[in-house]
């Protein structure tokens, strides 16, 4: 799947990706308030993106971390494109929560990670070496 491409049953999907639909309107209201543009879903896995540039590349996501286990990962990322380079902080916010922690605790992992990346916009300079890109 993590190329792409659903191949369970509707069912499995729809247990797959709850909670996450049920917070659809924190994730509406968040990227609103923010300036972020939310995308659902990518790559058909289990997740709910949110990208800004702040000016920085910017991105908050929380996604499933196994289909196998109730576990859910809130992930911050600020990169940087330099010439050939891509430079970056991350972090989890969480990692490993269930659906009940998630459902409790998403407007406080929200606003923790956008502080998070508001401070690595603030200092690009701190951003470490990632990947090289473009390369043929």
């Amino acid at each position: 799947m993590a190329n792409g491409g659903w191949y369970g049953t509707q069912a499995e999907w729809d247990a797959a990706e709850r909670p996450l639909s049920s917070l659809d309107p924190i994730f509406e209201e968040f990227a609103k308030a923010n300036g972020f543009a939310l995308s659902k879903n990518l790559k058909d896995w289990p997740e709910r993106s949110l990208r800004a540039n702040m000016p920085l590349a910017s991105l908050l996501q929380v996604f499933r971390g196994s289909l196998d286990a109730n576990a859910w990962k809130v992930w911050a990322v600020c990169s940087d494109d330099r010439g050939d380079r891509r430079y970056w902080q991350q972090a989890f916010i969480a990692d490993g929560v269930t659906d009940n922690q998630l459902s409790a605790g998403l407007k406080t992992y929200l606003v923790e990670g956008l502080g998070r990346l508001t401070a690595w916009n603030a200092q690009p300079q701190d951003l470490v070496f990632a990947t090289r890109i473009g390369l043929p």
